[in-house]
């Protein structure tokens, strides 16, 4: 889930990423598009055109060719990347700040790294407090005077908005350069949507997304590997219910459903590759199958762990593809 990002115009308010123009720059969703392929898509649609292949390849072309804001800048943002700058808005506080509080709970991340980086304490907000999170042996702390109030990202400023009532620095490592309200520091501009690969897999975007399994919810594994070894986890969606859409075999199901269930990952829909072992070894096979089962599925986003099938499941269906290898969006 995505909300518009606006900026002023002589006819009111604009959202620069799908159009969208308004009187007044309430909050509502967007209707996300990467750029004049997919206007071009929805007039056809609407007037009955069913989309032919050449149709496809010509929408990724011209999108690619007329990017919106948010597909020309679209990617999903490493932890590691997170975590080095988190280093960097360390080395950008004033030498008189002598406590760190993080905004729970993907504000905690980069919290810690600049409490132990700076060898300070560790706070929290609960039930509206500055908390001790704990401090080990090393730190015995004095009641904190300059608190550096720490998240992630700053994306429409509401939770900035809720710190207003609290006296010391706000700050982010990245922030939405569109917001009305910015932080006091951080560390870089980030355009809207914000898909970071520590949160996106239990935030809104989930009722809207279907996902690969392996590669993305569990580690990759070969193939006949799935009934004889447990997968290692990779990204465990557990807020909502989910759908996926994988390669394995309808002889998988029910291997898959219990590793789901063990990792507490609640499954809404499993959609299982409908061929045989040599069907899915043909070209570009898996990638139509996924493509089709997308769209069937009625959701906006897909996550796969192959780069080259990230591409051509986007090509196909016209979908947002986040891919899990390359972290780029297709």
């Amino acid at each position: 889930m995505v909300n518009c990002v606006f900026t002023q115009i002589a006819e009111g308010f604009q959202c620069h990423n799908c159009g969208a123009i308004k009187r007044k720059a309430t909050r509502r969703n967007c209707g996300l598009k990467k750029g004049l392929g997919d206007t071009v898509a929805r007039i056809t649609k609407a007037v009955g055109v069913k989309p032919c292949s050449p149709c496809q390849k010509r929408r990724a072309k011209l999108n690619a060719a007329t990017a919106t804001p948010a597909y020309k800048n679209a990617r999903l943002i490493p932890t590691a990347e997170l975590v080095n700058a988190a280093r960097d808005l360390a080395e950008m506080l004033p030498p008189e700040v002598d406590a760190i509080c993080g905004i729970p709970r993907s504000g905690m991340i980069p919290a810690s790294v600049i409490a132990a980086y700076l060898h300070l304490p560790l706070y929290t907000l609960k039930k509206g407090s500055v908390t001790s999170v704990g401090h080990g042996r090393r730190i015995i702390p004095a009641k904190p005077v300059n608190v550096a109030f720490v998240d992630d990202t700053t994306m429409h400023g509401n939770t900035l908005k809720r710190l207003e009532g609290f006296k010391g620095l706000k700050c982010s490592v990245f922030t939405n350069p569109h917001s009305k309200r910015k932080p006091d520091l951080y560390v870089k501009e980030l355009e809207p949507p914000h898909l970071l690969e520590w949160n996106l897999f239990n935030s809104g975007f989930v009722k809207t997304m279907a996902f690969d399994f392996d590669g993305v919810i569990s580690h990759d594994q070969p193939a006949r590997s799935w009934k004889a070894e447990t997968a290692r986890p990779r990204y465990l969606p557990r807020k909502s219910p989910v759908t996926i859409i994988t390669a394995r075999l309808e002889a998988d199901r029910a291997a898959t459903l219990d590793w789901c269930k063990r990792y507490g990952v609640d499954v809404e829909s499993l959609i299982m590759f409908p061929g045989t072992d040599a069907e899915r070894l043909e070209p570009q096979t898996v990638t139509k199958y996924k493509a089709e089962a997308l769209a069937a599925s009625g959701k906006d986003w897909f996550v796969e762990s192959s780069s080259q099938q990230a591409a051509e499941i986007a090509e196909f269906s016209g979908a947002w593809v986040i891919c899990t290898e390359d972290f780029r969006v297709y």
